[in-house]
């Protein structure tokens, strides 16, 4: 399967903090600890073709770190852990104060980042278990076709394998339009939807006949989809001008706690 990337961004947002060289809580704050982030909670884009080969559009995390220290100290590492099974990623504060980090596929991951002083003094996030902070990766995956011979199944690919969860739901929207042809190919239609678990079950199925110039779309939502690759297979009972709009979004909303 040939992959093109392509990249794209979004705006910032801040998370502001203060924190002890002690645990968190304590009233003697070393470090006033400002992160802004940018590519926090976005969308993957996968746009496929009828041979499953596949455009990427993703988007780049960014952390640019700006912390104060309370009692002098230089800063002597900005550092993020992306929670993807990478590498920890470290910078010189005096040389740089943004981290960039490229997440594949889609999926939700536990990242972790923070700040080091030279007295040995740290800010993290998170700075508690239960405000762990995901970084979120839902994905639209889709297919458009003009004039095409036959419909064109649409594969999903299955969340990266370091995501902590699966997708919260899923979303199936497909338009298939039997459109004009010469007067002896065109004809009506039957088309039918199938679409197939990554065990290889039929969750969800419909059929429908399309006469010559009209469309139909067909629209499903699961929740808590099984985690894996889905299939939508879809077949016309006739050789016949098939125009094509079909997408499925694997959704992740807000953010995802370590509860696997």
């Amino acid at each position: 399967m040939r992959t093109l990337l392509v990249l794209a961004m979004v705006s910032f947002f801040v998370i502001p903090g203060c924190i002890s060289a002690e645990t968190f809580g304590e009233q003697s704050f070393d470090i006033y600890a400002v992160y802004g982030m940018s590519g926090w909670e976005v969308t993957h884009h996968f746009e496929k073709d009828e041979n499953n080969q596949t455009i990427e559009t993703l988007t780049e995390l960014e952390i640019e770190y700006s912390p104060e220290s309370e009692i002098g100290a230089e800063f002597v590492e900005f550092w993020l852990l992306p929670g993807d099974d990478s590498e920890k990623k470290t910078i010189d504060p005096s040389q740089n104060n943004t981290i960039q980090h490229m997440y594949t596929g889609y999926g939700a991951f536990m990242a972790k980042f923070g700040v080091i002083d030279s007295e040995g003094n740290e800010d993290s996030m998170p700075r508690t278990e239960s405000d762990w902070p995901a970084v979120i990766r839902s994905a639209n995956f889709y297919i458009n076709q003009s004039q095409a011979g036959e419909p064109a199944n649409l594969f999903v690919d299955a969340p990266n394998p370091n995501s902590v969860g699966s997708a919260e739901r899923m979303n199936v929207e497909s338009t298939i339009g039997n459109s004009w042809a010469l007067p002896f190919t065109s004809q009506p239609t039957d088309i039918t939807w199938e679409l197939i678990d990554p065990e290889g079950n039929i969750v969800e199925t419909h059929s429908e006949t399309l006469d010559v110039g009209e469309d139909f779309t067909w629209e499903v939502w699961l929740e808590s989809p099984m985690r894996g690759s889905w299939l939508l297979n879809i077949d016309s009972s006739q050789d016949v001008n098939i125009d094509q709009t079909t997408k499925i979004r694997m959704d992740y909303a807000g953010y995802m706690y370590n509860d696997y």
